[in-house]
């Protein structure tokens, strides 16, 4: 993170976002192929078509989630006195929001799926989800700290702060 925040390029955080969403979409793709659909749907959508939209609309997803978290990122991290640039705090956003995701959430979701099933995958994303939201936040913290040079405490609030609102939006569509 220290190397990604000194370099401060915004497309080494959007990289692994779009990679986040293509593979989300991917997996929402098997999801709707193989007859599935969420408890919840997208308001307005039936859930039978639920898994086909997300699959359709993950990649730009991820991407307006990379610049509404990375701009709430760097505008409280600024508030909170930091001194970064807008394209190192994008990508440290990108990285520590996409790395996690799929490493400790995508995957998972995956791998659950083909071996136990659909029905499997609310229960075993009790044990890792609350792992993939740490990653994120320790990620972030870390990112955030040397990308504006603040504390690490209030970079895990600006962190919080950031993924909480691009938690709100994606969380209307994603599921």
């Amino acid at each position: 993170m220290t190397e990604i925040a000194a370099r401060g390029r915004a497309r080494e955080g959007l990289w692994p976002m779009l990679v986040l969403g293509a593979l989300h979409g991917g997996f929402s793709l098997l999801l709707w192929l193989g007859g599935h659909a969420p408890r919840v749907g997208i308001p307005g959508l039936g859930r039978e078509a639920h898994y086909l939209f997300q699959a359709a609309f993950a990649l730009p997803l991820y991407a307006l989630l990379f610049w509404l978290g990375g701009s709430v990122a760097h505008g409280l991290a600024r508030r909170a006195g930091g001194q970064g640039s807008r394209g190192a705090t994008l990508a440290v956003f990108g990285v520590a929001y996409a790395a996690p995701m799929i490493g400790l959430f995508i995957v998972p979701d995956v791998v659950v799926y083909l071996v136990w099933g659909f029905g499997a995958i609310g229960k075993a994303m009790r044990f890792y989800a609350p792992l993939a939201a740490l990653g994120c936040l320790v990620l972030g913290a870390w990112g955030l700290a040397e990308a504006h040079r603040i504390g690490r405490w209030k970079a895990a609030g600006v962190a919080l702060g950031a993924f909480v609102v691009q938690a709100a939006v994606g969380g209307v569509i994603l599921r």
